[in-house]
């Protein structure tokens, strides 16, 4: 089973709509598990009302889904991690190295956002036409991350890094 894992600041807005997006897209389909996190959030806040109501719109109920701080565990459990924002792939990469390979932005694989606007903006605190268009950037941006997943092989494999040394760098080798 592969494992993706959305995250975003508070886990109120951006990633629950992903989540959401997602699991709709995949409804029916065991192979992939869904989750999202929050890099900056308190366990167990509900989405943001304006966020309901946007996935709401497209059929999609996330309201009973529930904020949950990014840990260790929950990083070593995905086999990629989306960003919605390149801030969030850089704190993930800076408090979790060891997942560094499996860390992407959400539009990366997305052709059809301008490089210089891949990021999902925040709408926290802003009026409904704001998550709207957030919503319609991870709906856009959702079919080429869903086919980068279903193409990659998923399963994570042990690298293996050799180290030669002569006599004076023994002692750094071995450390």
């Amino acid at each position: 089973m592969k494992t993706i894992l959305f995250v975003c600041t508070g886990n109120v807005c951006r990633s629950p709509m992903a989540e959401g997006w997602a699991r709709h897209l995949l409804a029916g389909r065991d192979e992939i598990r869904v989750m999202s996190a929050g890099l900056g959030t308190a366990d167990g806040q509900p989405p943001s009302a304006h966020a309901v109501e946007a996935m709401r719109q497209l059929g999609v109920d996330i309201s009973g889904l529930r904020s949950r701080r990014l840990t260790p565990e929950l990083a070593a459990e995905a086999d990629f991690i989306f960003g919605l924002a390149q801030s969030h792939v850089d704190s993930v990469i800076m408090n979790f190295p060891e997942a560094a390979d499996r860390v992407y932005l959400l539009r990366e694989f997305d052709d059809s956002a301008p490089r210089t606007q891949k990021d999902i903006p925040d709408p926290i605190g802003q009026p409904l036409e704001n998550y709207l268009r957030v919503r319609e950037a991870i709906v856009a941006a959702m079919p080429s991350v869903l086919k980068f997943v279903e193409r990659s092989a998923g399963a994570r494999s042990a690298l293996r890094i050799a180290i030669g040394a002569d006599h004076a760098g023994l002692e750094l080798k071995n450390a």
